[in-house]
């Protein structure tokens, strides 16, 4: 059976780079990008491993909608009452690295 769904918009990126000292201020020390929606908000130019990474994230908001912002946190909360860092353990986070390390491979990275 064919997928008659219209095909996904690619993400629109946004590079900001005065976003860099507030957001890792803000949200991570080593802070690259933000995905909100369909737009990857990134303080440089991504490369293709992490263009593919913020990607994932792109299809999570697709895939919840705004349900991804208290999916996400609860993912994080999840991840450190399991002894985990909140970001790096977060299964969004995870699957996001595996799409990454996927391109990654196929780069010869």
């Amino acid at each position: 059976m064919m997928d008659t769904r219209p095909a996904a918009q690619p993400p629109c990126r946004h590079v900001w780079p005065w976003t860099r000292r507030p957001a890792q201020r803000l949200l991570l020390p080593d802070w690259l990008a933000i995905t909100l929606g369909g737009h990857i908000i990134s303080w440089r130019e991504l490369d293709a491993v992490e263009l593919a990474h913020e990607a994932a994230h792109v299809e999570q908001w697709r895939r919840y909608g705004v349900r991804f912002i208290p999916r996400y946190l609860l993912a994080g909360r999840r991840a450190s009452r399991a002894g985990g860092d909140r970001y790096r353990d977060n299964e969004f986070e995870s699957a996001a690295r595996a799409e990454a390390e996927l391109v990654r491979t196929a780069s010869g990275h």
